[in-house]
């Protein structure tokens, strides 16, 4: 079972009174259970810039077919990682489909099983390094380089 909490005032929140009833039901029904309370810190738009602009390209950059460059092949990227790593199972007319869920306040946990998986696969996600992305980011693309991070690996000759 997983409850979702936030922090409010310095206190505990479940928020709503359904939500609260369901957790204190919880309890009841296994008293003397022990729990792990693990924080998720909000994602900050450098994390947003860096998955959208360094991760999803960099596996586009592998798969047969795509381009690190093409929109609809980063959102189709995007949409699968959603599924893979981040979905759940819903009934739709009595059949199970997994849906990708919304990554919005979630890519903290998200981006380590996608770096892991993408490790696994063989590539190269030593180049995936937020300081160097921004490097290219602030520094290398406003002075007219390359226009995203693949090609800038690729001038580089890191990949």
């Amino acid at each position: 079972m997983k409850f979702n909490a936030y922090s409010k005032n310095g206190e505990f929140s479940l928020g709503s009174q359904f939500n609260r009833s369901r957790f204190k039901d919880f309890l009841r029904k296994n008293d003397g259970i022990r729990l792990e309370i693990t924080p998720i810190t909000p994602e900050s738009s450098k994390q947003r810039r860096y998955y959208h602009g360094a991760v999803i390209p960099l596996i586009a950059y592998y798969q047969e077919g795509m381009h690190h460059t093409n929109p609809e092949d980063l959102a189709q990227i995007h949409e699968w990682l959603k599924c893979e790593f981040n979905g759940e199972m819903v009934l739709i007319k009595g059949k199970a489909h997994k849906v990708g869920k919304s990554t919005r306040g979630g890519l903290v946990g998200y981006l380590e099983p996608i770096l892991d998986w993408m490790s696994e696969q063989g590539y190269k996600t030593e180049l995936l390094n937020p300081t160097n992305y921004e490097y290219w980011r602030d520094t290398i693309f406003p002075n007219g380089g390359p226009e995203n991070y693949i090609d800038y690996l690729v001038e580089i000759k890191k990949l």
